[in-house]
Order: structure tokens, then sequence, then C-alpha cells
């Protein structure tokens, strides 16, 4: 009985962790814009253009064009 009680507590602490790693992956993509950063370095991806932002510089993954954020 000890051993199956043990058991379920450990996969209870699995699905809280898994869920609240979820939770936490989905909450930085806010609406079409997502956020990621490598180290120092941060970017913003607008996924409907495919546009690059970092910095005050544009680009644009699918043609390859840069230039700086027009305003």
């Amino acid at each position: 009985m000890n051993k199956t009680a043990e058991l379920i507590f450990r996969a209870a602490l699995v699905i809280l962790l898994a869920a609240f790693v979820w939770g936490y992956l989905e909450g930085r993509d806010i609406g079409r814009y997502a956020y990621f950063r490598d180290g120092d370095l941060e970017f913003v991806l607008d996924t409907t253009t495919g546009v690059i932002y970092q910095g005050g510089y544009s680009m644009n993954h699918l043609t390859g064009q840069e230039g700086p954020v027009k305003k």
C-alpha cells in the first residue's frame, strides 16, 4: 500500500512539472509575436510575416531583406 501511494505521488509530481513547463512555454508566445532569448541576445519574431526584430533592426526571414525598423 505504501509503495502504491509513493508511486501515485511521484506520478502527480511529474504531471505537475510537465504542466508547469508547458504553461511557461505557452506564455512566451504572445499572439502573433514570439520572444526568444539566446544568452544576451533577444529577438522578437512576427510569426505572420516572418520578420525578426533585434535592437532596432529587422530582417525578413523569408526574403532575407534587412533594414532599420520602420516606424
